[in-house]
């Protein structure tokens, strides 16, 4: 579950990131604030730094995972295991990433910032709650048709949403015995 984000007055990408671990956020919960608050980010570094600085080059891989490459590896299937959740990714990326580009204060006031994280973490648990009911509706049809690889993959989605990992990678492996393919899926966002 999510826990309660602390009020800053001002945000280094350190303390952004750390604070993301601490939320349970959906795909659209992380695009929200690669949108609001990484994307200016960037723009900004970009503009006083340059291109080629490696504050930038990490913000941009950040802002790439935050937009799209999450959402993307999840649908194909390359995220099914616990170690691939958002707060674990983010903590590798932490790691791999320069101090320089951890104590970079970002532009935006942390007023601003903590806003966009407390909107975006009631709207994960908003979807995070229409998963649940999706789920249970996954379970129905799975129930009348329990060799269709689709659903079982569509369960895998849901599942891995609400943070039922070993679920999720059970289903992922069911979908895949019955011919699951990522090229065939009909699954195309979440």
């Amino acid at each position: 579950m999510s826990r309660k984000i602390p009020i800053r007055d001002i945000y280094t990408v350190r303390t952004l990131l750390n604070d993301l671990k601490k939320m349970n956020l959906t795909p659209s919960g992380l695009y929200t604030i690669g949108t609001e608050v990484v994307y200016y980010e960037w723009q900004r570094a970009n503009e006083n730094l340059g291109e080629n600085d490696p504050v930038v080059v990490h913000l941009e891989e950040l802002l790439n995972f935050m937009q799209s490459d999450y959402e993307r590896r999840l649908l194909d299937g390359d995220l099914r295991r616990e170690k691939d959740t958002p707060g674990a990714t983010i903590s590798s990326f932490l790691k791999e990433t320069p101090m320089e580009f951890q104590s970079y204060v970002l532009e935006r006031p942390g007023e601003f910032v903590s806003g966009v994280l407390r909107a975006a973490q009631v709207a994960s648990q908003r979807e995070i709650e229409r998963y649940g009911r999706m789920e249970k509706g996954l379970s129905v049809e799975l129930e009348k048709k329990p060799n269709d690889p689709e659903l079982w993959n569509q369960l895998r989605l849901a599942l891995w949403i609400l943070g039922r990992y070993d679920e999720a990678s059970s289903a992922f492996k069911k979908a895949k015995k019955l011919g699951w393919d990522k090229k065939k899926s009909k699954t195309v966002a979440i």
